[in-house]
């Protein structure tokens, strides 16, 4: 399709984002990450309090985020690939069409009080996989509708909504969970699901490879041999690896804390995991009206950095007020990170690597299921608060080893 954005007059950052609300693919895609976005953190929030209640271990809270973050590592990569053959919303239709019947499926099974551990087991790792296609399909296909000028604006917007689902999510996750129970969790999902199909069948699709493309297996090869060879590439790539393995974890054990150690409702250890997300949201904001080129890696580099440090400070926090607080804080953190994370990688290489990265960016992130398991043990030993504590002196220590490789001639 057209790039829009080819042949017009240089407009500001804020201009550009005004000018994105006006365009429908743009609306459609960004409308299904939001609705997405939401189904994916009410079930987090609730899936991991009623696992807490069940069984009371810290543990497999951890473990149940785990499983939801491992289909990124199986699959990451080699989705980048599949979706250049495929067609990337092809993917995305076939998996929100997944997932609207897996929830009702969910639906079911709890209504008749059936519902087993192992069946929200599997359950998160069929919607880990639906969230693995998310990079290398739905936000590349923002990409490419908004154009090289415009991908801090639309990258932002998207990053921006996603974390307010982060705040949203948990909050209704929470409140459903403590009014209906679980099914009433999985009924909201399965309505959010099935909209977005609905929607993302008015996108525009996009060309692709095709039959007469290299196989999966040698697009795969050759997106790392290319990641290989960039030295900056792959720093930034590092840092994700470390925000994931080491920074994001703790959102797991806010469930924990908000119960074990600060006696919470389930509404309440709802906004208390909002709180992260809130804080994410007006970071992503102003990051999408105000961030230009020369600021994205800077914005990526500050924002770990904030997260780690306000997890570690969270370890410390006495009472709901400075636990929120600090979660905020570690989201306005986590929010400039998350915003600049795909557009760096977008910009900055060729427009035939792009999937392929968006891939191995979604591959990077499915690191972080190492840290939830790290973290899950060390809860289970320390209990939750000491247990995030560690963690944000282990990131600590390698985001600074990893900067000063970075600094260093290549």
């Amino acid at each position: 399709m057209p790039n829009p954005s080819v042949g017009a007059p240089a407009r500001s950052t804020f201009a550009n984002a005004l000018l994105l609300l006006a365009e429908r693919p743009f609306l459609v895609v960004w409308g299904v990450g939001a609705a997405t976005g939401v189904a994916r953190w009410l079930e987090l929030l609730a899936v991991g309090l009623y696992v807490f209640d069940q069984t009371g271990s810290p543990f497999l809270v951890a473990l149940f985020t785990m499983i939801r973050m491992l289909p990124l590592t199986l699959f990451g990569a080699i989705c980048g690939a599949v979706a250049e053959r495929v067609g990337h919303r092809r993917i995305v239709l076939i998996g929100l069409a997944a997932m609207t019947a897996l929830s009702l499926i969910l639906v079911v099974i709890t209504q008749a009080e059936g519902l087993a551990l192992w069946h929200l087991a599997l359950a998160s790792f069929l919607s880990g996989s639906y969230w693995a296609t998310d990079l290398p399909t739905r936000r590349t296909m923002l990409g490419l509708y908004v154009g090289p000028e415009r991908l801090a604006a639309g990258m932002g917007f998207d990053s921006s909504t996603s974390n307010a689902t982060r705040a949203v999510g948990p909050a209704l996750g929470g409140l459903i969970l403590g009014l209906v129970g679980l099914s009433g969790v999985f009924a909201l999902s399965a309505v959010l699901y099935g909209l977005s199909f609905l929607a993302m069948l008015a996108a525009p699709a996009l060309s692709r490879s095709g039959g007469d493309g290299p196989g999966v297996w040698r697009t795969l090869v050759d997106g790392f041999r290319y990641l290989r060879g960039d030295r900056h590439l792959l720093g930034i790539l590092a840092i994700t690896i470390i925000f994931n393995l080491w920074g994001f974890p703790f959102t797991s054990m806010i469930p924990v804390i908000g119960r074990e150690s600060l006696d919470l409702s389930a509404f309440g250890v709802g906004l208390l995991a909002s709180a992260e997300g809130s804080g994410a949201f007006l970071a992503a904001v102003v990051v999408a009206f105000t961030a230009r080129a020369g600021w994205f890696v800077r914005i990526y580099m500050a924002g770990a950095l904030i997260c780690l440090l306000m997890v570690l400070v969270l370890s410390v926090a006495q009472g709901p007020l400075a636990a929120g607080s600090a979660i905020c804080f570690a989201g306005l953190g986590a929010g400039c990170f998350s915003a600049m994370q795909s557009t760096i990688i977008f910009s900055s290489v060729p427009a035939a690597q792009r999937s392929r990265m968006m891939g191995v960016l979604a591959l990077c992130i499915g690191s972080g299921q190492i840290g939830f398991f790290h973290l899950g043990i060390l809860a289970d030993w320390l209990g939750a608060a000491p247990a995030v504590g560690v963690m944000a002196i282990e990131g600590l220590i390698a985001f600074v080893i990893v900067v000063i490789w970075m600094r260093r001639p290549g």
